[in-house]
């Protein structure tokens, strides 16, 4: 850098924040996978995202049952599939956001 030239990354243009959220309520997240400036590699991601998340929660349907009136992980299946079980429940989708930068 030469004296008094200030160089400046130049930022324009819109980009993608790729998330997946959350939770319900007092305990909702959002969380940044990625950005891209492209918008089909955001679409495509949360595309496949959502597919596999789709398909991930209805492996595990297998090991739940109804109890008190709502779905939980069955007893004998505690120990081995609980973490995933309770990591799926927890997420809802996967989506894109555009922002700007000028």
């Amino acid at each position: 850098m030469s004296a008094g030239h200030d160089e400046r990354l130049v930022v324009s243009g819109s980009y993608y924040l790729v998330r997946y959220c959350g939770g319900s309520y007092d305990d909702y997240y959002s969380a940044v996978v990625f950005v891209t400036n492209k918008k089909s590699t955001a679409t495509k991601y949360c595309s496949k995202f959502n597919k596999a998340l789709k398909k991930w929660k209805a492996y595990y349907e297998q090991f739940e049952t109804d109890k008190f009136g709502m779905k939980w992980i069955a007893d004998e299946h505690v120990e081995k599939h609980f973490d995933r079980w309770h990591s799926l429940q927890n997420i809802t989708k996967c989506y894109y956001e555009e922002v700007s930068f000028r």
